[in-house]
């Protein structure tokens, strides 16, 4: 799509060509020279209708049997290939001259000789086409043959006095003959004609009176008011294109040499040099793209053309493009290299800070781990000591509600035996022997315990008044427990109560109920068996049985 536009609007540049001024150029030389690109890749469209057209003629030569329309066709065959391919357009010009002398025709002998001329200038072989210039006969020809055949000998000693330049003598020889074969062509051509005015033109540059610009204004005149062929319009853009050069207008240059090349490719002409001069003003500029491109086109056509002057010039200026080329290149290649380089220690550098940054996140995490842990053996502990503390708190609860319980029990048991022991003192001091055993018997030791169980079962189940709900949440119905008829607890269950009060010696059990370590066994043994719980969760369960709440 962007070629198309491009296409597009260089195509409105080159329609106008030949009137826009110098600031309209500078303004459309980089569109003309994106349309030469283009053009450049329709080449192989542009030779394939060439090719399709020769193939025509030549198959129409095949099927001619009269010689005179095998001239007509052999004639038409070199003007199509004269400057196609240099080859071919040498043997169509010999076959010409060949098939003239069997016709025995003076035109046509001409005609054909005229061709030969300028297949041998066109490549540089002036030494052939001068012996046949010398041989040439212009008798019995008429004015417009002989302004053909005069305008090939400008041709011919123009290209002759431009390979003599720097040996004055021989310049000046082939100008005057230059200058004689220009005034025959002036001099034969019917000046009433636009084809007079074409050939004028053609060679205005031998006009020495007129200026560069009156030069340069006279060739667009000649483009503008006349409709030339696509060959001979890239032959005007190629001359105001080396005359802005020589007047120092390298940008209105470059934009007509474009035209001129554009001119080319599309007239399927292969011996130019608007390419090779196009590029050696990219490569002056700077654009070595474009010179290496335009200088391989130019290779291209002078190889296929087969002309060795183009290929001389060619190449007087080829190395220097590949050359500048290749420092381009190079100098591409050692940025790309120190580039890459660059990029590569990048790579390492953010390679060694992700091994080293994911070091340094395993020891983070290795060091959040230890923290947790840590913290997790740190909460562990805390509920530990919560726990240790709640039954410190616990134990000390315990601790003051039986010694208050002790010492109302102590201290009553005190008095008694210290009233009793002022007794027997008395009956001992009035030697009544007999009263004393009745006040040994006075004291009741079974009635002191159970005075101490009613008092420990009192202290226990204030400070746990749900126990025996929840002891009896453990038994199904039938094996519940409950207070005896003074209040107190069963022996069985007060064996567990001294449990909960974390009394888990069965000696210190034993004592303290006045019964043997067997007996606690037992009991405890039938109690865990009535148990709808397992006997160790039995225990812990028992050990979870909470006390008085907010005490």
């Amino acid at each position: 799509m962007l070629n198309h536009y491009w296409v597009i609007l260089a195509l409105f540049g080159v329609s106008f060509a030949d009137r826009v001024q110098a600031d309209d150029t500078v303004l459309n030389i980089d569109s003309v020279l994106h349309v030469l690109d283009y053009e450049m890749s329709q080449c192989d469209v542009y030779m394939q209708k060439k090719e399709e057209k020769l193939v025509s003629l030549k198959t129409l030569l095949r099927q001619s049997v009269d010689d005179h329309h095998c001239f007509a066709l052999c004639n038409e065959l070199f003007e199509e290939y004269k400057h196609y391919q240099y080859d071919s357009a040498y043997v169509y010009a010999v076959r010409s001259l060949r098939l003239a002398e069997q016709l025995q025709q003076p035109e046509s002998i001409a005609l054909a000789k005229s061709s030969l001329i300028f297949c041998y200038t066109a490549v540089g072989f002036y030494k052939e086409a001068d012996e046949v210039n010398r041989e040439f006969s212009v008798e019995g020809l008429t004015p417009q043959m002989l302004e053909h055949y005069y305008f090939q000998c400008l041709y011919l000693y123009q290209n002759m006095r431009d390979f003599a330049v720097g040996n004055d003598s021989l310049w000046q020889h082939y100008e005057y003959l230059r200058e004689q074969a220009r005034a025959q062509v002036l001099m034969n051509a019917d000046k009433n004609t636009d084809e007079y005015q074409r050939n004028h033109s053609k060679d205005m540059l031998s006009v020495e009176f007129l200026s560069p610009d009156s030069m340069i204004e006279r060739r667009k005149l000649l483009l503008d008011k006349y409709s030339l062929s696509l060959h001979d319009q890239a032959v005007q853009y190629f001359m105001i294109g080396e005359m802005c050069d020589k007047l120092g207008r390298r940008t209105e240059a470059t934009y007509y040499m474009a035209l001129s090349a554009i001119n080319d490719i599309r007239s399927i002409t292969r011996e130019t040099s608007a390419g090779k001069t196009l590029a050696s003003y990219m490569y002056e500029a700077g654009d070595i793209d474009r010179a290496t491109r335009y200088i391989h086109r130019a290779q291209s056509d002078a190889n296929f053309y087969n002309t060795r002057i183009r290929k001389m010039e060619i190449n007087s200026i080829l190395p220097l493009i590949e050359s500048r080329r290749y420092e381009q290149m190079s100098r591409q290649r050692n940025f790309s290299f120190a580039f890459g380089a660059f990029v590569l220690l990048t790579l390492l550098l953010l390679v060694i800070l992700y091994v080293i940054l994911k070091k340094k996140n395993r020891s983070l995490r290795e060091a959040r781990n230890e923290i947790e842990q840590k913290a997790r053996e740190r909460d562990a502990v805390n509920r530990q000591l919560s726990v240790i503390n709640m039954q410190l708190q616990e134990a000390n609860e315990i601790k003051d509600s039986y010694i208050v319980q002790s010492l109302y029990g102590d201290s009553s048991f005190v008095n008694e035996v210290e009233e009793k022991c002022k007794q027997m003192e008395r009956k001992l001091k009035a030697k009544q022997y007999d009263d004393l055993l009745s006040v040994i018997h006075g004291i009741n030791i079974r009635q002191e315990r159970e005075r101490m169980s009613s008092s420990f079962d009192a202290a226990f189940l204030k400070l746990f008044p749900t126990f025996l709900e929840e002891y009896n949440k453990l038994f199904p119905e039938e094996y519940q427990a409950c207070l005896t008829d003074s209040g107190m607890l069963p022996t069985e269950v007060r064996i567990f109560a001294l449990m909960r009060l974390g009394i888990a010696d069965t000696a210190l059990v034993a004592k303290y109920l006045n019964i043997s370590q067997n007996t606690i066994y037992v009991y405890k043994a039938k109690v865990k068996a009535k148990s709808l719980v397992s006997k160790e969760e039995f225990d812990n369960r028992i050990l979870r049985i909470c006390k008085l709440q907010g005490s």
